[in-house]
């Protein structure tokens, strides 16, 4: 019998404490002897080798053609290798350039949005676009897709009768929009059938002029038109590999929003993006709810950037008269155009 057993079996003859309850206590000290050692093992590494894994990274970065890190933005922490807690505020230019990499910011111009009049009426009566949280996309496994083909498992972890996939998911708002390409493009990639109500609804188009650091262009992986986008994967398996260690990175809760199977590529998807909690901009939003489904609302106008409904193209099922009225309704002054001749 060793020190540790003596010492539970002893307490628990002379004090009648439960044995379970001294064993638990050893083991938390067993875990925090170990965090110790960790810890004084990580700074060992930090004086070490750092230099080294900024080397190591770097050559992905420039293998990527992606900007580069210095030693004071990476760095080795008692169980991985990461950016989470370097500087006040935390340094997260990795994760800018990883975020950049896979999901380039949108530029300004013409974008469009498929809807119902019903919709319409609403965007264009209010002057407001409905963010909509991530969670009502939760059965069709948007937001998991990024964090399964990376082996991240962390947002599986169970918080309060629910996971902390579905916390964030909640706190992430998003409206769908995309290129505003001719008639037959549209009619091609199948958008008056899937977001057109089988053309009985509308095309609104938009102005946009923004610098929201996340109205970003959704990536496909394994996408039939472009090629394969695997810097993550390179830095974790490198990583992995050299160190022994995983790597973490700090604000990616996000990424999953953008990263959408390549079975829906032909929609060229960019979507504007609000996060609730931001290191990079405020939360002014009131949260409303359709049924349980949470979602915000977006002035036209407003600090975030110029959100313009310019045009709108009814459906080749849709009461052209009907659309004008809305838009004239609305005082917008919108263009009404032809009605579009096929689904």
């Amino acid at each position: 019998m060793n020190d540790n057993q003596d010492l539970s079996k002893s307490y628990y003859d002379q004090y009648g404490i439960p044995k379970k309850f001294v064993e638990g206590i050893r083991e938390q000290v067993e875990r925090d002897n170990r965090y110790q050692e960790l810890l004084r093992e990580a700074d060992v590494l930090n004086k070490r080798e750092r230099a080294g894994l900024v080397e190591l990274i770097n050559g992905i970065l420039q293998e990527e053609k992606c900007p580069l890190i210095n030693e004071n933005q990476i760095k080795f922490y008692p169980q991985y290798i990461g950016n989470t807690g370097i500087g006040v505020p935390i340094d997260t230019t990795l994760t800018k350039i990883i975020y950049d990499h896979y999901y380039p910011p949108a530029p300004a111009g013409e974008y469009a949005h498929f809807t119902d009049l019903t919709a319409l009426q609403s965007i264009l009566t209010n002057r407001k676009l409905r963010l909509t949280s991530t969670i009502k996309r939760k059965h069709e496994f948007e937001f998991t897709l990024f964090y399964s083909d990376h082996d991240i498992e962390g947002f599986k972890r169970p918080i309060d009768n629910s996971t902390m996939e579905e916390g964030l998911m909640k706190d992430l708002f998003y409206i769908s929009l995309t290129e505003n390409k001719e008639p037959e493009i549209d009619i091609r990639r199948g958008m008056w059938q899937h977001f057109g109500k089988m053309g009985a609804g509308v095309k609104l188009i938009f102005d946009i002029t923004t610098s929201h650091s996340d109205f970003r262009k959704v990536y496909y992986p394994n996408s039939s038109y472009a090629a394969d986008k695997n810097l993550l994967a390179k830095l974790m398996d490198r990583i992995s590999e050299v160190y022994g260690k995983p790597l973490v990175f700090k604000a990616i809760s996000k990424f999953g929003t953008f990263y959408i199977d390549a079975g829906f590529e032909d929609e060229c998807e960019t979507r504007y993006l609000i996060k609730r909690y931001s290191d990079d901009y405020p939360f002014p939003f009131v949260t409303h709810f359709h049924g349980d489904i949470p979602f915000i609302e977006l002035d036209f106008i407003s600090p975030w950037g110029k959100l313009l409904p310019i045009k709108v193209q009814p459906g080749v099922n849709c009461n052209r008269d009907d659309v004008q009225s809305i838009v004239d309704a609305s005082g917008m002054g919108l263009e009404v155009l032809p009605n579009v001749t096929s689904i």
